[in-house]
């Protein structure tokens, strides 16, 4: 793990996928790989990002893994589909 000097800045998604600066100000709990923040929420730091360009980055990555996903649940309900009509 790599030593920060705080306080810094970082950025974050939101769930709503929208990219958020916030500022650290020390190590959330310890020896975990959590920072705080003023208010004191803790994340982690494989959640925060050095600039909203890696955000945004990180985020079309995680979006295409969604999509994968949906197109495979998807093609799964067109298998069944295909299986139940060949009853009809």
């Amino acid at each position: 793990m790599r030593e920060r000097i705080y306080p810094y800045t970082a950025w974050l998604l939101t769930r709503s996928f929208q990219p958020l600066e916030i500022e650290l100000i020390g190590p959330g709990y310890a020896a975990s790989g959590y920072d705080r923040t003023e208010s004191g929420r803790n994340y982690h730091v494989d959640e925060l990002y050095p600039s909203k360009a890696a955000a945004i980055a990180c985020g079309e990555d995680r979006l295409a893994e969604l999509a994968a996903d949906i197109a495979k649940r998807q093609a799964s309900l067109d298998k069944r589909r295909d299986a139940l009509y060949r009853h009809k």
